[in-house]
């Protein structure tokens, strides 16, 4: 890699940080994963959700990709 291909990668790196906090807030994650999986642990008399049942309603919820919530859960430190 480059010297300008490592300051592109740094910025790029900064501006999905930034895409994610304003798509995904930390704060509307954590209150809605909560009643999601409480949700799917009432509907199926289930102690747990699954992290890849979870990360697809989360993704369908704030309209984002599946690989983009599961950098924002990791990054907010959720489950992965």
């Amino acid at each position: 890699m480059n010297r300008s291909e490592s300051y592109w990668n740094r910025y790029e790196s900064e501006a999905n940080r930034f895409a994610a906090e304003l798509l995904m807030p930390q704060q509307r994650i954590e209150s809605l994963g909560r009643r999601v999986i409480d949700g799917c642990k009432a509907e199926h008399n289930a102690e747990k959700m699954p992290l890849t049942r979870f990360i697809d309603v989360m993704a369908a919820k704030f309209r984002v990709s599946n690989p983009a919530m599961e950098f924002r859960l990791r990054s907010v430190g959720i489950g992965i």
